[in-house]
């Protein structure tokens, strides 16, 4: 019988590490606020942050699918890999950015809701 600590581990070490850490950071690139401006003012569409991610996360999950060449059976592992880094982004790492101030509020005309 497996304990529950197995189990949490096998869990985490059949994610796509590759994609989560990635995928983070080009969510936090994208939700900078010279780049959220930027697509405001090319498109004049304002999109909240929580949805922004999920673009990112669905569209770079698709890239990924295709550029790795995966079959099926791997779509499971980055439907996993994309809740679980849009679980630990929010909960840990935004968390930890605030802590460490790497992400300065700044002031501009546009809203991104990124505070709801």
């Amino acid at each position: 019988m497996m304990s529950s600590m197995e189990y949490l581990f096998n869990y985490l070490t059949s994610l796509d590490w590759g994609y989560i850490i990635t995928f983070i950071l080009i969510s936090h690139l994208v939700n900078q606020t010279k780049i959220t401006s930027w697509f405001y003012k090319v498109t004049n569409i304002k999109i909240r942050t929580r949805y922004r991610v999920l673009f990112i996360g669905l569209g770079y999950g698709i890239l990924v699918y295709l550029l790795r060449g995966y079959d099926i059976s791997k779509i499971e592992c980055l439907f996993q890999s994309f809740v679980f880094a849009m679980v630990f982004h929010k909960l840990v790492v935004e968390r930890l950015f605030a802590v460490l101030k790497l992400n300065p509020i700044q002031q501009t005309g546009y809203d991104d809701y990124s505070e709801e």
